[in-house]
């Protein structure tokens, strides 16, 4: 057995002896008291993060030239549809993270994304501007009410989660994994200051691509993503130039893994 293996399991441990003890102060009663909360929460948090090895990312594991396309703040009437309809014509899979409110304004669309074979991720509820700011109820209900949106208007609970602006904390990363959900951020976003332009985001996705890359983009809640939709195309045509396939983030994380196949 490794070092790695035994620091793991010994970071395993901690964290069950702290979940078991959440459990014990609930059948007490004493969940109630926000200051054994606030302190057992954080514990778990640290504990959790402790098990974020970095010898497990995605950069230090061999992969073929995929890439993960990933859209947040949908659905959106006009830009949703944009964007689904260059994905099919040139036969490409993403994931969206959708906002929770915008899922019950526009059923249709969240629905025709899983019809079409997209996959589809937790982006909160209201996307507020700063989730780790909100406190402990209030972001577990974000991410609840949420998914529960997404579950009853497509049939697909989403188990993959991405906060808002990518704002996190150990109060927004306990609750969302204590829920099960894996956080998903990115690593090339074509939305940039340095990249005004449809082509220069197309430019700056070419500059920082690599095996494994997940890249960010924007389907909702702003009038600019006119550009997203612009870029989308000369992206997608570049990359596969490049060599580059396109998958689901779920796809990706499994490419991750020992026996991950394309």
């Amino acid at each position: 057995m490794t070092k790695f293996d035994l620091r793991r399991r010994e970071h395993e441990a901690t964290l069950l002896r702290f979940l078991e003890l959440k459990s014990k102060f609930v059948a007490e009663g004493r969940w109630k008291d926000l200051s054994v909360r606030g302190v057992l929460l954080t514990a778990i948090a640290l504990a959790l993060l402790a098990l974020e090895i970095k010898c497990e990312h995605l950069a230090q594991q061999p992969l073929p030239k995929v890439v993960a396309l990933t859209f947040d703040d949908g659905p959106h009437p006009v830009y949703t549809l944009q964007v689904l309809g260059i994905l099919k014509r040139h036969g490409v899979k993403a994931t969206f993270f959708l906002i929770g409110k915008r899922v019950e304004q526009f059923p249709e669309i969240a629905r025709r994304i899983v019809a079409e074979g997209h996959e589809v991720g937790n982006h909160t509820y209201s996307h507020p501007a700063n989730l780790p700011k909100e406190n402990w109820e209030q972001v577990r209900q974000e991410i609840e009410k949420c998914s529960e949106a997404i579950e009853r208007v497509t049939g697909v609970r989403p188990k993959l989660f991405r906060p808002p602006r990518g704002f996190l904390n150990y109060k927004v990363l306990t609750l969302a994994q204590l829920e099960g959900y894996t956080l998903v951020f990115w690593t090339v976003s074509a939305d940039h200051k340095d990249a005004p332009t449809p082509k220069a985001m197309a430019q700056r996705v070419f500059k920082l691509v690599h095996p494994g890359a997940i890249i960010l983009m924007h389907d909702g809640r702003i009038p600019s993503r006119w550009k997203d939709v612009k870029a989308l195309p000369l992206i997608i045509e570049g990359l596969q130039k490049r060599g580059y396939k396109f998958v689901t983030v779920s796809e990706l994380f499994g490419l991750s893994k020992p026996n991950g196949k394309l």
